[in-house]
């Protein structure tokens, strides 16, 4: 490279660092003149923000004890692994077909059940429809209390009382989706129009009927929509559960991992992908023809 050359190039480095910093020293680098007005640019704090950034993440790294140096001398194991996730072994296959229908089951099976339970209980935390916050408050906050925990802690916990399986996740993933469920629906009936649920109390039918003529028709799209979108929540979280015994493809995923067969969770992570990616169109696809 020729002298010229390097003094170009060292001359172009000095003017974009000049353009970069010169507006957080002088006033006259953020003001921008035409011939009938000038404009001034706000003062800068993106230097400011990225340095704090910087001093967080340092704190952070020494409060969590991280060893940076086992980190980076260990990052052949990482690009070893990743080589062979990304060769997955397509003759391992035929192992997953009942694992994976069993996790579609379980998040079928949860969505259904905490879905249907979610209803009753949305109506009573509808201030709009009970109009006592005695009644609606405790139903709220115990709600909260539930939804607190997650489906992860449940399956386990789940596990001593019924034993490792499938019914452990299917309780699980129900409870999460009742939580869930429960307050999305009762947020959305909150918004309803209320004047035809008064007009048809006045004519002497009682509160289920008001629900069933005049709330119901008008939550029930937005209800299917967000059975559809905890659904696909649920298939993950039904591949997440299986790595504590709760039954599904998780629990086959937790195993290759333990015996570091790489090209198997390949190949489980494939299929999982394929059919996420599937179900979540199946659902966009409904939830717009609900919209």
């Amino acid at each position: 490279m020729s002298m010229e050359n390097k003094a170009l190039r060292k001359g172009k480095f000095k003017a974009f660092l000049k353009d970069v910093f010169s507006p957080y020293f002088s006033k006259e680098a953020r003001t921008h003149k035409t011939s009938t007005f000038e404009v001034v640019e706000p003062y800068p704090i993106t230097a400011y923000i990225v340095l704090i950034l910087a001093i967080v993440f340092v704190l952070a790294i020494i409060a969590t004890d991280i060893d940076l140096i086992q980190f980076f001398s260990n990052l052949d194991n990482m690009w070893r692994i990743i080589s062979e996730l990304i060769n997955p072994n397509f003759s391992f296959l035929p192992r997953m077909w009942e694992p994976l229908i069993e996790t579609i089951q379980l998040s079928v099976g949860g969505t259904l059940i905490g879905s249907l339970f979610a209803i009753p209980v949305a109506i009573f935390s509808s201030s709009n429809i009970v109009k006592k916050s005695i009644i609606y408050n405790p139903i709220r906050f115990i709600m909260s209390l539930i939804r607190t925990i997650p489906v992860l802690v449940y399956a386990a916990m789940l596990m001593f009382i019924v034993g490792m399986g499938a019914m452990a996740g299917l309780i699980a993933l129900s409870i999460f989706t009742f939580t869930i469920v429960s307050k999305m629906l009762y947020e959305i009936i909150e918004t309803v129009d209320m004047l035809p649920y008064e007009a048809i109390e006045s004519t002497g039918a009682n509160k289920l009927q008001a629900i069933r003529t005049a709330v119901l028709p008008q939550v029930l799209g937005n209800y299917l929509s967000i059975v559809l979108y905890n659904f696909e929540i649920n298939l993950r979280s039904a591949t997440i559960i299986g790595f504590v015994g709760a039954g599904g493809i998780g629990l086959l995923l937790s195993d290759r991992i333990s015996w570091r067969q790489y090209e198997d969770v390949g190949m489980i992570l494939l299929v999982l992908f394929a059919v996420i990616i599937l179900v979540e169109s199946l659902s966009r696809y409904l939830r717009k023809k609900l919209a």
